[in-house]
């Protein structure tokens, strides 16, 4: 709604609202400088506070929100409503993909799947966000999450809505999930030399990236 305010800082995020936000649909704020997780929660409960008569809506993944998210607690006890819409990949799925997989490398502890631990965490954000007071639900797709989203507006206190998300690209399939499937170039740096002919190629591929928007621009 044009009310709305829709914000976001790391991730995979900002790539997306940044395609697919239009102004008609309300504001619109953003951490831009160095993709700062643990903003979001934080960060909308501010907005809250700052424009009380409009809606937040904070999009933040399930690494981010592992960084910061005690403002929950402060936001029930204040009485500060806005709607956290949780995204679950089970790590850090951005930096795997950007970071690792992006540069020519292997996945390597960003991924609880990819870690070396005896047990893979299983968290529930649903109770974990229940249990600082704030309400708390799992959509089970995209026609439930904008269910949820509409009844938040009706509520005194913060709502976290988790919904399970994609972790990889799988071509063809059309759940290519990075900002490079889509036709957009995202600047992350490969290292210029290794032994992995495989980071040799991707490095060859990002000089030739790094031309075309130098040629652009």
């Amino acid at each position: 709604g044009e009310s709305a305010i829709a914000m976001c800082a790391a991730g995979t995020m900002p790539g997306a609202l940044k395609l697919l936000w239009q102004p008609s649909q309300g504001g619109y704020h953003m951490e831009y400088g160095y993709s700062c997780m643990g903003y979001e929660v934080a960060g909308a409960m501010g907005l809250k506070l700052a424009r009380p008569e409009r809606e937040v809506i904070c999009f933040v993944g399930d690494g981010s929100y592992m960084m910061a998210n005690a403002e929950l607690a402060t936001a029930v006890m204040r009485r500060i409503p806005f709607t956290v819409v949780l995204t679950d990949n089970r790590g850090y799925g951005c930096i795997n993909r950007l970071q690792t997989m992006g540069c020519g490398g292997e996945p390597f502890n960003n991924m609880y799947v990819d870690c070396n631990v005896e047990v893979q965490p299983e968290i529930d954000y649903v109770a974990h966000a229940a249990s600082m007071g704030a309400y708390a639900v799992k959509a089970s797709g995209t026609d439930a999450l904008e269910a949820e989203i509409a009844a938040a507006r009706e509520r005194n206190i913060p709502t976290v809505i988790v919904i399970e998300t994609v972790a990889k690209d799988f071509p063809g399939t059309g759940l290519e999930t990075t900002a490079g499937s889509h036709g957009f170039f995202w600047d992350v740096a490969v290292p210029q030399v290794s032994a992995r002919e495989k980071q040799r190629a991707r490095y060859a591929d990002y000089i030739t990236q790094i031309t075309r928007q130098t040629g652009m621009n």
